[in-house]
């Protein structure tokens, strides 16, 4: 059983959110003048945490109690028609704007930088300038950092090595050059997968432009003035629990047809993409599609390669000492659970 079912099975509804909203004011919180505050400001409400612990759907209440919208930091959902295998969480049922997601056809390189940017102008357009609270929800951790500290002490890519480097790659193999940024930034090497050829070229790419690990640079955001004035509140369950919601939603996922949708990316021409090629969800149907795996084995692949996204996104996450986090297994109900959010936005 997951003992957070109560969270898991709330069901957002007008009436549902209204009693949420009768119970923090006889609670003595009063949310008009939260909003207010927060508008006054210009303050950033940070949801973050691994994948299923329930960022969307925090996000979507949060949104309804501050009469505002949301901002998803994914670096998949991003893309269009890429829904099922990102959980793309559907909005529009509580008449709520969800931005910067469906931005790209699958074969647009984003970079971190070009998402900053995008994200930037819809703060400034669709948030401060119409008196709304930004309200940003996600699990991708290096584009929150870009957004709310910057990231303008990474050096900008480089064509020359990025070349040799993908030739050696092709030549020697990835593994050996995995094996090489252990040796350099072993701290940034256990936090991605050692098939993201796209990460480990920049992380190599950054060492031989700096002489300093990825990590290193990455370390100076924690004393970095914030970009924007931000509440950070983590997600937290028992990973056990985590680890069971992953496997649900994967189950989940395929019912809906991920492998159709797959077909469907592969039929406009995105196969050799890199959003899918690197992916988890996609490139494990992506090689089943290639008969080199059977359904089940694709299936027991995509939750083994979530389980352990999800703990890079602990890791990450947990290295960043502003988050207050929300233990999720600490409540048995609903209302505690978003009064004690409320407390710490009103806190800060």
């Amino acid at each position: 059983m997951d003992e957070n079912s109560y969270f898991n099975n709330f069901k957002i509804s007008k009436s549902s959110i209204n009693s949420i909203r009768k119970y923090l004011i006889e609670k003595g919180l009063d949310l008009k003048l939260i909003i207010k505050k927060l508008i006054e400001s210009e303050k950033l409400i940070v949801i973050c945490g691994p994948t299923c612990s329930g960022k969307s759907k925090m996000g979507i209440i949060l949104s309804e109690l501050l009469d505002t919208d949301v901002i998803s930091i994914d670096s998949i959902q991003v893309y269009i028609g890429m829904d099922i295998g990102t959980d793309k969480f559907d909005a529009g049922r509580y008449n709520k704007k969800q931005y910067m997601t469906d931005l790209f056809e699958p074969d647009h390189n984003m970079s971190v930088v070009e998402f900053k940017k995008i994200c930037d102008d819809v703060i400034k357009k669709h948030f401060f300038s119409v008196k709304k609270v930004p309200i940003i929800a996600g699990g991708s951790g290096l584009y929150i950092r870009s957004v709310i500290s910057g990231i303008d002490n990474i050096p900008e890519r480089d064509k020359n090595i990025r070349k040799k480097l993908k030739e050696m790659i092709d030549r020697d193999g990835l593994p050996k050059y995995y094996q090489r940024l252990k040796k350099i930034d072993n701290e940034y090497a256990v936090r991605i997968s050692e098939n993201d050829t796209r990460r480990i070229i920049r992380a190599l790419e950054v060492y031989e432009l700096t002489g300093i690990s990825f990590s290193s640079l990455h370390k100076t955001w924690k004393n970095k003035k914030k970009r924007y004035d931000s509440i950070l509140i983590g997600l937290n369950t028992e990973r056990d629990i985590l680890y069971r919601r992953i496997e649900n939603r994967v189950d989940e996922m395929f019912k809906k047809g991920l492998v159709e949708e797959v077909k469907k990316l592969i039929d406009r021409g995105y196969k050799d993409c890199m959003s899918i090629t690197k992916a988890v969800g996609y490139k494990e149907v992506l090689q089943h599609l290639r008969g080199e795996t059977d359904i089940e084995e694709c299936i027991n692949k995509v939750k083994r390669n979530t389980r352990r996204l999800a703990k890079k996104q602990i890791t990450w996450f947990r290295s960043e000492p502003k988050i207050n986090w929300i233990r999720l297994y600490n409540y048995d109900n609903i209302f505690n659970l978003i009064r004690d959010i409320f407390i710490i936005i009103e806190r800060n």
